[in-house]
């Protein structure tokens, strides 16, 4: 099949599509470049409010960059794990500030994928969604609907709920890791394990569900799971007083 990427630019970008590149056949890659700071911390002060965010800020600013120094042996274990090249070696690649930019929609229909994959992008929007004929499958770093949102497999655990401590792969709509499951698996995260830990051995079991998926579009046979009894939350980064009380 032909598959187009679309993702954001970091690490489990890079990730995605080199596993993409060496194992399907991966024609086209669509990066999105990082949002307006100022934008996003506007959105994220009328979700949720200022002060809110302001903790938010100090956990991100603060205590993952000492979450990251203390965990370096483990991120090194973990990393070798996989295959990693940039995602800007690739030749048919379409840099974009928004994925909802219409130079995107111009870009699938040249293409014309059989599948595209979704790996760390913003929301993608109705225009795009419509225009689009290909099946997209997102990777979402937590067990949805349950975990929707960020950081799925930290709030398991926070909830003390390590069986949907995990990773999805869905159908994308135009909600927020709302679209039909295809497949989930569990991590088992050893002891010296972290917050930045979590979402690369989500990702490692998050590229088996993305090859399953791949396969079922292939083959025509897409099963969807039944997800319709199982409760559903979105979930945010966390403040430094919630991880320090958790």
């Amino acid at each position: 099949m032909r598959i187009v990427l679309f993702c954001g630019k970091d690490l489990g970008s890079d990730i995605v599509f080199t596993h993409l590149k060496d194992h399907h056949n991966l024609v086209g890659v669509v990066s999105e470049l990082p949002p307006s700071k100022k934008r996003l911390l506007k959105n994220r002060i009328k979700r949720l409010g200022v002060g809110v965010v302001i903790f938010q800020l100090v956990f991100m600013k603060i205590a993952v960059p000492l979450v990251n120094f203390f965990s370096r042996k483990r991120l090194g274990e973990i990393r070798k794990m996989f295959s990693i090249e940039s995602i800007e070696t690739f030749d048919d690649h379409l840099f974009v500030p928004s994925i909802n930019d219409p130079k995107v929609r111009e870009f699938v229909s040249q293409v014309k994928p059989d599948a595209i994959v979704v790996n760390g992008t913003r929301i993608i929007g109705k225009k795009l969604l419509n225009a689009v004929d290909s099946p997209m499958v997102n990777i979402h770093v937590g067990i949805t609907p349950k975990y929707r949102g960020v950081h799925g497999g930290y709030w398991a655990l926070v909830n003390d709920d390590p069986d949907h401590c995990g990773v999805t792969t869905h159908l994308i709509d135009a909600g927020i890791d709302t679209g039909g499951v295809i497949c989930q698996r569990i991590i088992n995260p050893t002891k010296n394990d972290s917050f930045v830990t979590y979402p690369l051995l989500q990702l490692k079991e998050g590229l088996v569900c993305l090859d399953e998926a791949l396969l079922a579009i292939k083959n025509n046979n897409l099963v969807l799971l039944d997800t319709s009894k199982s409760e559903s939350k979105l979930y945010y980064h966390p403040t430094i007083w919630q991880y320090l009380y958790y």
